[in-house]
Protein backbone atom coordinates (compact mmCIF):
# COMPACT_ATOMS: atom_id res chain seq x y z
CA UNK A 1 0.00 0.00 0.00
CA UNK A 2 1.67 3.06 -1.13
CA UNK A 3 1.77 5.66 1.69
CA UNK A 4 -0.28 9.00 1.42
CA UNK A 5 1.86 12.17 0.56
CA UNK A 6 0.88 15.23 2.19
CA UNK A 7 2.22 18.64 2.82
CA UNK A 8 1.46 21.13 5.37
CA UNK A 9 2.36 24.71 5.52
CA UNK A 10 2.41 26.72 8.39
CA UNK A 11 4.56 29.18 7.35
CA UNK A 12 2.87 32.53 6.04
CA UNK A 13 -0.07 31.27 5.89
CA UNK A 14 -1.84 27.78 6.06
CA UNK A 15 -2.44 25.21 2.90
CA UNK A 16 -2.41 21.49 2.56
CA UNK A 17 -2.09 19.18 -0.02
CA UNK A 18 -2.84 15.70 -0.42
CA UNK A 19 -0.73 13.58 -3.10
CA UNK A 20 -0.27 17.40 -4.79
CA UNK A 21 -4.04 18.29 -4.67
CA UNK A 22 -4.08 21.61 -3.02
CA UNK A 23 -7.30 21.08 -0.39
CA UNK A 24 -9.28 23.73 -1.09
CA UNK A 25 -9.54 26.92 1.96
CA UNK A 26 -13.18 26.74 1.99
CA UNK A 27 -13.15 23.12 3.52
CA UNK A 28 -11.11 24.85 7.05
CA UNK A 29 -13.73 26.67 7.58
CA UNK A 30 -14.54 24.86 10.60
CA UNK A 31 -12.55 26.52 13.28
CA UNK A 32 -12.71 23.41 15.47
CA UNK A 33 -10.91 21.16 12.35
CA UNK A 34 -8.76 23.18 10.75
CA UNK A 35 -7.47 24.41 14.78
CA UNK A 36 -6.90 20.54 15.61
CA UNK A 37 -4.87 20.20 11.76
CA UNK A 38 -2.75 23.38 12.52
CA UNK A 39 -2.10 22.75 16.22
CA UNK A 40 -0.88 18.76 15.28
CA UNK A 41 0.82 19.75 12.33
CA UNK A 42 3.70 22.34 14.29
CA UNK A 43 3.59 20.22 17.16
CA UNK A 44 6.76 17.81 17.33
CA UNK A 45 6.51 14.59 15.82
CA UNK A 46 2.23 15.79 15.51
CA UNK A 47 1.07 13.85 18.41
CA UNK A 48 -0.19 15.16 21.76
CA UNK A 49 -2.29 13.53 24.58
CA UNK A 50 -6.12 14.24 23.84
CA UNK A 51 -6.62 16.08 27.29
CA UNK A 52 -3.58 18.78 26.00
CA UNK A 53 -5.55 19.00 22.56
CA UNK A 54 -8.85 19.86 24.74
CA UNK A 55 -6.98 22.09 27.11
CA UNK A 56 -5.73 24.06 23.84
CA UNK A 57 -8.40 24.26 21.59
CA UNK A 58 -11.35 24.31 24.25
CA UNK A 59 -10.32 26.19 27.31
CA UNK A 60 -13.18 26.85 28.72
CA UNK A 61 -14.90 23.06 28.20
CA UNK A 62 -14.28 20.49 30.98
CA UNK A 63 -13.36 16.88 29.48
CA UNK A 64 -17.02 15.70 28.94
CA UNK A 65 -18.12 18.71 27.20
CA UNK A 66 -14.79 19.08 24.95
CA UNK A 67 -14.28 15.03 23.95
CA UNK A 68 -17.34 15.56 21.22
CA UNK A 69 -15.93 19.03 19.83
CA UNK A 70 -12.86 16.36 19.80
CA UNK A 71 -14.45 13.71 17.67
CA UNK A 72 -16.32 15.71 15.46
CA UNK A 73 -13.30 17.96 14.27
CA UNK A 74 -11.24 14.83 13.70
CA UNK A 75 -14.42 13.88 11.66
CA UNK A 76 -13.64 16.89 9.40
CA UNK A 77 -10.42 16.95 9.19
CA UNK A 78 -10.24 12.66 7.66
CA UNK A 79 -12.82 13.95 5.44
CA UNK A 80 -10.86 16.49 3.96
CA UNK A 81 -7.29 15.25 4.20
CA UNK A 82 -8.90 12.14 2.20
CA UNK A 83 -8.90 9.23 4.28
CA UNK A 84 -9.80 7.78 7.53
CA UNK A 85 -5.94 7.73 9.33
CA UNK A 86 -5.31 11.11 8.67
CA UNK A 87 -6.31 11.63 12.70
CA UNK A 88 -5.86 9.05 14.72
CA UNK A 89 -7.44 9.19 18.06
CA UNK A 90 -6.25 6.56 20.22
CA UNK A 91 -7.50 6.05 24.60
CA UNK A 92 -4.67 8.86 25.48
CA UNK A 93 -3.46 10.93 22.11
CA UNK A 94 -4.49 12.21 19.03
CA UNK A 95 -2.22 11.87 15.82
CA UNK A 96 -1.80 13.66 12.40
CA UNK A 97 -1.34 11.18 9.74
CA UNK A 98 1.00 8.83 11.58
CA UNK A 99 1.14 6.67 8.58
CA UNK A 100 1.35 8.95 5.83
CA UNK A 101 4.30 10.52 3.89
CA UNK A 102 3.76 14.10 5.26
CA UNK A 103 6.26 17.52 4.64
CA UNK A 104 5.34 19.99 7.08
CA UNK A 105 7.70 23.64 6.15
CA UNK A 106 8.02 24.71 9.63
CA UNK A 107 9.76 21.01 10.46
CA UNK A 108 12.18 21.74 7.58
CA UNK A 109 13.10 25.46 8.37
CA UNK A 110 13.61 23.96 12.39
CA UNK A 111 15.82 21.34 11.13
CA UNK A 112 17.87 23.33 8.78
CA UNK A 113 18.57 26.59 11.24
CA UNK A 114 19.35 24.13 14.15
CA UNK A 115 21.91 22.90 12.01
CA UNK A 116 22.90 25.84 10.89
CA UNK A 117 23.50 27.30 14.62
CA UNK A 118 25.86 23.89 15.09
CA UNK A 119 27.63 24.35 12.38
CA UNK A 120 27.90 28.53 11.70
CA UNK A 121 28.33 29.99 8.66
CA UNK A 122 26.80 32.27 6.15
CA UNK A 123 26.09 29.71 3.57
CA UNK A 124 23.67 27.32 6.17
CA UNK A 125 21.93 30.26 7.47
CA UNK A 126 20.79 31.49 4.21
CA UNK A 127 20.02 27.69 2.83
CA UNK A 128 17.81 27.67 6.36
CA UNK A 129 16.52 31.13 4.82
CA UNK A 130 15.37 29.87 1.98
CA UNK A 131 12.81 27.75 4.01
CA UNK A 132 11.29 30.33 5.81
CA UNK A 133 7.62 31.22 4.36
CA UNK A 134 6.83 33.77 6.68
CA UNK A 135 5.54 34.21 9.72
CA UNK A 136 3.93 31.16 11.53
CA UNK A 137 0.09 30.81 11.50
CA UNK A 138 -0.93 34.65 10.77
CA UNK A 139 -4.31 34.23 10.47
CA UNK A 140 -4.45 32.85 13.86
CA UNK A 141 -2.23 35.13 15.82
CA UNK A 142 -4.63 35.22 18.80
CA UNK A 143 -4.61 31.52 19.18
CA UNK A 144 -3.13 30.79 22.82
CA UNK A 145 -1.78 27.52 21.69
CA UNK A 146 0.31 28.78 18.56
CA UNK A 147 2.19 30.91 20.54
CA UNK A 148 4.72 29.32 21.98
CA UNK A 149 5.44 28.33 18.50
CA UNK A 150 5.48 31.27 16.91
CA UNK A 151 7.77 32.93 19.50
CA UNK A 152 10.11 30.43 18.69
CA UNK A 153 10.12 30.23 14.79
CA UNK A 154 10.59 34.31 15.18
CA UNK A 155 14.00 33.31 17.53
CA UNK A 156 14.79 31.32 15.50
CA UNK A 157 14.48 33.57 11.97
CA UNK A 158 16.02 36.54 13.66
CA UNK A 159 19.19 34.32 14.70
CA UNK A 160 19.72 33.22 11.07
CA UNK A 161 19.08 36.35 9.74
CA UNK A 162 22.22 37.55 12.37
CA UNK A 163 24.12 34.53 10.71
CA UNK A 164 23.31 35.18 7.16
CA UNK A 165 24.47 39.36 8.33
CA UNK A 166 21.22 39.72 6.35
CA UNK A 167 21.20 43.72 8.85
CA UNK A 168 18.24 45.12 6.73
CA UNK A 169 15.84 42.01 6.85
CA UNK A 170 16.69 41.65 10.79
CA UNK A 171 15.58 45.45 11.38
CA UNK A 172 12.87 44.62 9.15
CA UNK A 173 12.27 42.03 11.95
CA UNK A 174 12.88 43.83 14.62
CA UNK A 175 13.54 47.39 13.68
CA UNK A 176 15.42 47.69 17.58
CA UNK A 177 18.38 45.26 17.11
CA UNK A 178 21.43 46.91 18.48
CA UNK A 179 23.90 44.58 16.64
CA UNK A 180 22.08 45.17 13.11
CA UNK A 181 22.52 48.86 13.78
CA UNK A 182 25.94 48.92 14.61
CA UNK A 183 26.69 46.92 11.60
CA UNK A 184 25.35 48.88 9.04
CA UNK A 185 26.40 51.96 10.52
CA UNK A 186 30.34 50.47 10.84
CA UNK A 187 29.50 49.23 7.11
CA UNK A 188 28.45 53.02 5.94
CA UNK A 189 31.76 54.33 7.87
CA UNK A 190 33.60 51.75 6.36
CA UNK A 191 32.83 53.00 2.85
CA UNK A 192 33.04 56.53 3.30
CA UNK A 193 29.47 57.03 3.52
CA UNK A 194 29.63 59.18 7.09
CA UNK A 195 26.35 60.75 6.94
CA UNK A 196 24.68 57.29 6.20
CA UNK A 197 26.47 55.90 8.98
CA UNK A 198 25.40 58.94 11.21
CA UNK A 199 21.66 58.34 10.29
CA UNK A 200 21.83 54.85 10.96
CA UNK A 201 23.16 55.72 14.92
CA UNK A 202 19.90 58.26 14.95
CA UNK A 203 17.55 55.49 14.32
CA UNK A 204 19.63 53.37 16.89
CA UNK A 205 19.47 55.69 19.17
CA UNK A 206 15.38 56.48 18.25
CA UNK A 207 14.51 52.84 18.63
CA UNK A 208 16.49 52.36 22.04
CA UNK A 209 14.34 55.39 23.45
CA UNK A 210 11.24 54.76 22.17
CA UNK A 211 11.25 50.80 22.55
CA UNK A 212 12.90 50.55 25.87
CA UNK A 213 13.34 53.89 27.28
CA UNK A 214 17.44 53.02 27.27
CA UNK A 215 20.06 55.73 26.21
CA UNK A 216 22.79 55.01 23.29
CA UNK A 217 25.14 51.92 24.37
CA UNK A 218 28.51 53.18 25.07
CA UNK A 219 29.70 50.82 22.06
CA UNK A 220 27.28 53.21 19.86
CA UNK A 221 28.48 55.95 21.54
CA UNK A 222 31.87 54.90 20.86
CA UNK A 223 31.21 54.64 17.33
CA UNK A 224 29.52 57.91 16.69
CA UNK A 225 32.32 59.78 18.11
CA UNK A 226 34.87 57.97 16.12
CA UNK A 227 32.47 58.68 12.84
CA UNK A 228 32.57 62.12 13.51
CA UNK A 229 36.21 62.28 13.58
CA UNK A 230 36.79 60.70 10.75
CA UNK A 231 34.49 63.19 9.01
CA UNK A 232 36.27 66.32 10.86
CA UNK A 233 40.02 64.79 9.85
CA UNK A 234 38.32 64.21 6.54
CA UNK A 235 36.77 67.89 5.78
CA UNK A 236 40.22 69.67 7.42
CA UNK A 237 42.10 67.70 4.55
CA UNK A 238 39.50 68.67 2.21
CA UNK A 239 39.51 64.84 0.99
CA UNK A 240 36.78 64.09 -1.32
CA UNK A 241 37.38 60.38 -0.97
CA UNK A 242 36.72 59.47 2.51
CA UNK A 243 37.13 56.48 3.94
CA UNK A 244 37.52 54.23 1.27
CA UNK A 245 40.63 52.21 -0.56
CA UNK A 246 43.02 55.26 -0.07
CA UNK A 247 42.35 56.67 3.04
CA UNK A 248 45.34 56.44 5.53
CA UNK A 249 45.36 53.05 7.19
CA UNK A 250 45.04 54.95 10.64
CA UNK A 251 41.40 56.28 10.05
CA UNK A 252 40.64 53.06 9.06
CA UNK A 253 41.66 50.97 11.61
CA UNK A 254 39.88 53.82 13.71
CA UNK A 255 36.34 52.90 12.72
CA UNK A 256 36.78 49.23 12.30
CA UNK A 257 38.21 48.92 15.24
CA UNK A 258 34.53 49.83 16.41
CA UNK A 259 32.59 46.99 14.93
Amino acid sequence: MVATRVELSVLGGFDVRVNGHPVASRHWSRRDSSALVKLLAITPLRTLHREVVMDALWPDLDTDAAAPRLHKAAHYARKHLGHRGAVVLSANGVSLCPHDDVRVDLVQFRRHAEDALRSGGVAAAKRALSLYGGELLPRDIYEPWAEPHRTHVHRLHLEMLHQAEDWHQVLAADPADEAAHLALAQQYAMRGDRAAALRQLDQLDHAMREDFDLAPSEQALDLRAKVIQSDRRHSSSNDPRGVGPDTPASATAELSCCA
